[in-house]
């Protein structure tokens, strides 16, 4: 959650608190007791979408880091593959043109360049093979792929996640702050004259300000 965000969801719980603090004054049946009873809904609401968010978040970096992993290592072994096609140049006139990995860093595109080579090379693997490529190298290519593919498939999934969550908690506050200022005059009204427990609301419904950036002063350099 960004800072203005957490002030309000802050605010939404001290809210709950305060209601469940004095629900004997607002019995289930009154109009407080239903506001606050809804306010604990929306509390609730809010815990689930900011683990959601949270969650999503955390598990799409993570995933990013093992996309660069996986992607670099695809890279070393498509650049090994023409490498050794190159070598077969004489007998086979342009074969390392079938084994370019792409200039782009778009992971589509090297995927599909890795699965053409993979079919170029599956009929030639004997010739591969005699110039020391690995035994398993067509699949170590193949598991690579696959790698990449689902961490890509389970970054996308993650953000998507963070941001349905970050579209929810906007809708959960924005009910939450219309739920507390419909609770105020109710609030107020109650505890008219009773200073301290208005003292206590007004601290809970306090949503600070975000602090403003200081500009920066340009001084005169020292001669």
């Amino acid at each position: 959650m960004r800072d203005v965000e957490r002030n309000l969801s802050n605010m939404i719980t001290r809210g709950s608190d305060f209601g469940a603090g004095h629900a004997a004054d607002f019995p289930a049946t009154s109009l407080g007791g239903q506001k606050f009873a809804a306010i604990a809904l929306i509390v609730d609401e809010l815990n689930t979408h900011g683990a959601n968010q949270a969650g999503g978040r955390s598990a799409a970096q993570a995933s990013t880091q093992a996309i660069q992993a996986a992607r670099v290592d695809l890279r070393r072994k498509m650049i090994a593959l023409r490498a050794t096609a190159i070598a077969m140049e004489e007998e086979r006139p342009g074969i390392s043109a079938n084994f370019r990995a792409p200039s782009t860093k778009g992971d589509q595109a090297l995927i599909s360049a890795a699965r053409a080579a993979i079919a170029t090379a599956t009929p030639l693997k004997s010739e591969f093979l005699k110039r020391e490529m690995p035994a398993t190298f067509l699949e170590d290519l193949t598991a690579l792929i696959t790698e990449l593919e689902n961490e890509v498939n389970e970054r996308n999934a993650n953000r998507e996640k963070h941001v349905t969550a970050t579209a929810a908690i906007k809708d959960a506050l924005k009910r939450g702050v219309k739920l507390m200022r419909e609770l105020d005059p109710i609030v107020r009204n109650k505890y008219r004259d009773d200073p301290a427990t208005l003292a206590a609301w007004d601290s809970a419904t306090h949503v600070p300000r975000p602090a403003k950036k200081k500009k920066a002063v340009l001084t005169a350099p020292s001669k």
